[in-house]
C-alpha cells in the first residue's frame, strides 16, 4: 500500500512546513558545520520547526506537536544512543 504524503501534508504545522522549505534548501548548498550535524542526526526539518515555533511564540508550551515530533524522530532515528545525555 502506498503512503499517502497529501495526508501527511494536511497534518503538518506552518513550522513544519516551513522546516521542510529550509531542509531543501539546505540540500542545494553547502551546509555550515552546525547544520551538517543536525543533518547527520536524521532530525533536521524535525529541529528546525521547533525552533522556528520557539522563535516566533517565545512560548515552548505552544510548541508541544513540534516537541513531539522532534522527539519522535530522535528516538526512531537511534540518537539518545549517540549522545551522553541523562533524562531527569
Amino acid at each position: 500500500m502506498a503512503h499517502d504524503n497529501t495526508q501527511d501534508q494536511q497534518n503538518l504545522t506552518k513550522y513544519q512546513v516551513e522546516a521542510q522549505q529550509e531542509y531543501q534548501d539546505l540540500l542545494n548548498e553547502a551546509p555550515d558545520e552546525w547544520d551538517s550535524r543536525i543533518d547527520k542526526t536524521g532530525c533536521f526539518a524535525e529541529n528546525m520547526a521547533l525552533q522556528l515555533c520557539h522563535a516566533d511564540t517565545n512560548d515552548w508550551r505552544q510548541c508541544l506537536g513540534e516537541m513531539a515530533s522532534f522527539k519522535k524522530c530522535w528516538e526512531q532515528k537511534g540518537n539518545r544512543e549517540r549522545v551522553g545525555t541523562i533524562d531527569r
